[in-house]
């Protein structure tokens, strides 16, 4: 409504302790008031808040006198919220409505918020009150909270909510992203460590997700809809093909990051914990926000816990029929391969490459690995794929060393479910006497799930293959299921540090101290590191400084055929400018030469005994 100048509050801009009577009084009212109330300057800085402000964010005064109230801010209401709730203010003196905002403790809750501006004698606004509700008086909002829309333990909307405000996103804007993501192991969490411990990852968990769908810049809702499962919607665009996938993948993979961090526990206690990711799309007038993010808790069933990728709905059919095309794609030998140099960060030297699974549909169409290989682990054909991936790697070993090329140590992923099959320290012994290639030329990268089964046997697995020859490496380390214990007793020799904390590195402290202690905890060990997913040059000079040994990533070099290869090996690096010229082409990469160890790398003769 519109200031009347008869019923304006007049307060001279003097420092609050030398104000008159009567606005003494009033901050003594404000500061007995039963409901939260905030007063702050006309540049919006806080200069009172009353006790019941104090109980009811968590927030002491001292924590925030001299700051602005966005320090309270959700993330939930975009800036457009923001900006009319501002305009409404200047224009008319007053603004009331629902808020949604976040304790210090990380919980998100929705009240009514009132605010009032407090004119001078001149009429300009010098104070602006605000006055909070749990409750919206009647008829304020039809919006407002009802009975079991809030989670009680995190403050975000419950499923029933998530529902109605989807499908309201769905009808603003043609298409929304339904994601459903659940934390990897929660029971076993809860029984573990306690419920309150379980209790503060879910806390923490919501902020996050929270921060990660304000940061999109997209209207985007949040809710808890399960014991250990969250939903987030994301407004999206109408596009044509799979555009719309294309759309929210970057988003996935800052989830993803953001969820990689330690969860704290109190008392200096900290855990890392893994999720599953779902998708499915709703487009407005197909369907119901209900069914979408039923599709997108299937998608997410069907996800490999501990594995970082985005899960789509596909209808049953679909699966069956791609899974029927991999295995065709399998027999006949339809699955390439792309390698990407490994480089010695202290030098400049080609460290070695890892060989990347590529599959690419007749019609021309690349299906992403992100996409086969968790397909493949569901369908049963990693064991065959896996295979076919080896017995290429070391078909391409045997051809470089025939062509009188430098071989380079070639790392190929495998898999727990590969690790796991009958005698596969045999079958990998059987395939290199197969193609001639000596032990030393092959690295495995197992993934950090392979160690929690039983250690024994594990150990015993790890101990043959390094008998056999191979190089073995942890990959992605720092995402799943890291134990120094093991890491002190399995016969490893390096550790590869997951992209996503590399990507973090420039713009993250804390992911760079984690880089930083890896790294620093792997020489101790006596093990090396590599570190995956380098795109800038400071992420490179970050790593350099911190002793890190080897890197790749596409600032690098990206994954290349082997014919691109031969060029590398025959001496032309890429990235050798950024080494000032040190870079020299094929000399061997000794892996202890900076810290003690004593594994050899690269050099290794073509010939086999």
């Amino acid at each position: 409504m519109p200031y009347e100048k008869t019923s304006a509050v007049a307060v001279p801009q003097l420092p609050l302790e030398n104000l008159g009577d009567v606005a003494s009084m009033m901050l003594q009212a404000m500061q007995e008031s039963p409901a939260p109330m905030m007063l702050t300057n006309a540049t919006g800085d806080i200069l009172r808040v009353n006790t019941a402000f104090e109980q009811a964010t968590g927030y002491a005064f001292a924590e925030l006198a001299g700051r602005n109230p966005s320090l309270l801010k959700s993330g939930l209401q975009g800036t457009g919220f923001y900006r009319s709730m501002w305009s409404q203010l200047r224009r008319t003196g007053r603004w009331q409505g629902e808020i949604w905002n976040r304790r210090k403790d990380g919980r998100l809750f929705q009240e009514h918020l009132s605010i009032i501006a407090l004119r001078g004698t001149e009429g300009n606004p010098d104070y602006y009150l605000g006055t909070y509700a749990a409750q919206a008086p009647r008829g304020a909002s039809r919006d407002r909270s009802r009975d079991g829309a809030t989670d009680a333990t995190t403050g975000l909307p419950s499923r029933q909510a998530f529902a109605g405000a989807a499908d309201r996103l769905c009808g603003r804007h043609g298409v929304v992203h339904v994601l459903a993501l659940d934390i990897d192991g929660f029971t076993e969490l809860n029984e573990l460590h306690g419920l309150e411990s379980g209790d503060a990852v879910l806390r923490q968990m919501a902020l996050r997700c929270t921060e990660v769908a304000a940061a999109n810049g997209r209207a985007a809702v949040v809710a808890r809809v399960g014991p250990d499962e969250f939903a987030i919607a994301l407004a999206g665009c109408r596009t044509r093909g799979g555009e719309e996938i294309d759309a929210v993948q970057p988003f996935a993979a800052r989830l993803y990051a953001r969820m990689a961090m330690p969860f704290d526990l109190g008392s200096g206690q900290s855990l890392h914990v893994s999720v599953s990711v779902g998708l499915a799309s709703l487009v407005r007038g197909c369907g119901t926000a209900t069914e979408a993010l039923l599709h997108a808790s299937v998608a997410r069933q069907q996800a490999v816990p501990g594995l970082p990728t985005l899960q789509r709905y596909e209808d049953q059919d679909g699966q069956r029929r791609m899974a029927i095309a991999l295995r065709e794609a399998v027999r006949l030998e339809q699955i390439t391969l792309a390698y990407q140099p490994k480089v010695a960060l202290a030098t400049g030297r080609l460290a070695g490459v890892e060989a990347l699974a590529r599959w690419v549909l007749p019609d021309g169409t690349a299906v992403p690995p992100s996409e086969f290989i968790p397909l493949a682990e569901r369908r049963g054909l990693i064991g065959a794929l896996g295979d076919s991936v080896m017995d290429t790697a070391l078909a391409q070993i045997r051809a470089w060393c025939d062509d009188g090329l430098p071989a380079p140590v070639v790392a190929v992923n495998f898999s727990a479910l590969q690790f796991q099959r009958e005698n596969p320290t045999q079958r990998l012994a059987l395939a290199m006497d197969r193609h001639g290639v000596p032990a030393g030329l092959l690295e495995l990268e197992l993934t950090e799930s392979l160690l929690i089964g039983d250690i024994d046997v594990v150990m015993q697995s790890l101990r043959t293959f390094r008998d056999l020859g191979v190089t073995l490496s942890i990959d992605d380390f720092g995402t799943g299921y890291s134990s120094l214990a093991y890491l002190r007793r399995f016969p490893i020799q390096y550790l590869k540090i997951d992209r996503q904390f590399v990507s973090a590195m420039a713009s993250d402290t804390s992911a760079c101290e984690i880089v930083r202690l890896i790294v620093e905890m792997a020489h101790r060990l006596n093990l090396r590191c590599i570190a995956e997913g380098i795109e800038t040059v400071a992420q490179l000079e970050l790593l350099k400084a911190m002793g890190c040994d080897e890197g790749q990533g596409f600032l690098l070099a990206r994954p290349m055929p082997p014919l691109a290869m031969d060029e590398v090996l025959a001496g032309r690096l890429p990235w050798a400018h950024l080494f000032d010229g040190e870079a020299a082409a094929t000399q061997p990469v000794r892996a202890g030469e900076a810290h003690g160890t004593v594994v050899e790398r690269r050099s290794v003769s073509c010939a086999t005994d």
